[in-house]
């Protein structure tokens, strides 16, 4: 079985307001973000809006096919 990586979505979550946080969402990010990375990213979001990082979602999408 082979798998091909097609694309990586990262969706951030910032602000205090658990009911209505702020997303922010990268499309088509690389194959494996390391979670150093996105945490160091999220600092930067952070840095930027003055809002808390709370955390990040990753989202791969492959194409997985079998050899016949």
């Amino acid at each position: 079985m082979q798998s091909n990586w097609k694309k990586t979505t990262i969706t951030f979550i910032l602000g205090n307001d658990a009911a209505h946080p702020v997303r922010v969402v990268l499309a088509n990010g690389i194959a494996n973000p390391t979670p150093e990375a996105i945490e160091a990213f999220g600092g930067y979001l952070t840095s930027l809006t003055g809002l808390p990082f709370r955390h990040a979602t990753v989202t791969t999408m492959n194409d997985v096919a079998t050899a016949a």
